[in-house]
């Protein structure tokens, strides 16, 4: 998968509504087993689900940045905002 695909699954990802709704609920993941909830709950929409070691990794190559009204959701690959989250 090229650079720019991966970029464009990232920001689908962390702009639907589940994603957004869980990251204004709980916050940033702030461990490995957090990011693993928050990316199953996105793709699967169960906190149980199974999620390929792939996803993870692309899905995972972003930045958070906690304001006191917002969350951005920075990718790594660009720079770029990808979502603006209010808290």
């Amino acid at each position: 998968m090229s650079s720019n695909e991966q970029c464009e699954q990232r920001v689908k990802f962390y702009t639907r509504r589940e994603v957004v709704r869980y990251l204004s609920k709980n916050g940033v993941p702030k461990s490995r087993r957090a990011s693993k909830v928050l990316i199953a709950i996105g793709a699967t929409g169960s906190p149980d689900g199974e999620v390929s070691q792939e996803s993870m990794d692309c899905l995972s190559y972003v930045n958070f940045e906690v304001h006191p009204q917002q969350i951005n959701v920075r990718d790594k690959a660009n720079g770029k905002i990808i979502a603006s989250i209010r808290r």
